[in-house]
């Protein structure tokens, strides 16, 4: 699916123009490591870099259920992850934002941990299991972002794209 370019020129330099949502895709699918943000239920931010997946035109982590992210997205399931470079005039910056919803489907988990592995390697090997990946105290909840907006920044020009579906 691909979602429809909205150029803004408020926030954008002369000579900048959206990037092909193809391009923003693949950066998402090629970028090692995320911010995701989440909000607790005192309505406080939690932000977190983690490692995960751009399958299917949505953003696919896991995480092992005590944890602040797990327990914010129990209560309140909106999300914003971010990924690119921390310089001012080069490079791509992208943020989704969407609604985190949990995988259950066992070819669903499958397919995630396959892409896992295949991003990452030995290190990031899951094995699915019954609700998420792994066993016991070794086990993770495994979530997708559907987006219902990313937003891409680009630089030298600077542009500012939203894309929403």
């Amino acid at each position: 699916m691909t979602l429809t370019p909205h150029f803004d020129q408020r926030f954008s330099e002369p000579g900048a123009s959206a990037p092909a949502w193809t391009d923003v895709s693949d950066l998402l699918a090629a970028a090692e490591l995320y911010w995701i943000s989440t909000v607790r239920a005192d309505g406080s931010p939690h932000v977190t870099p983690l490692v995960g997946i751009w399958q299917q035109e949505s953003f696919v982590f896991c995480t092992g259920p005590a944890e602040q992210k797990a327990r914010n997205l129990e209560a309140n399931a909106a999300v914003a992850v971010a990924t690119g470079i921390s310089t001012w005039n080069d490079g791509h910056d992208v943020v989704v934002e969407g609604t985190a919803e949990r995988v259950l489907d066992a070819a669903a988990l499958r397919s995630v941990a396959d892409a896992y592995f295949e991003k990452y390697g030995e290190d990031w090997k899951f094995t699915p299991s019954d609700g998420g990946f792994g066993e016991d105290d070794q086990f993770a909840v495994v979530y997708k972002v559907v987006a219902s907006k990313v937003l891409s920044f680009t630089k030298k020009p600077h542009g500012q794209t939203r894309y929403i579906r």
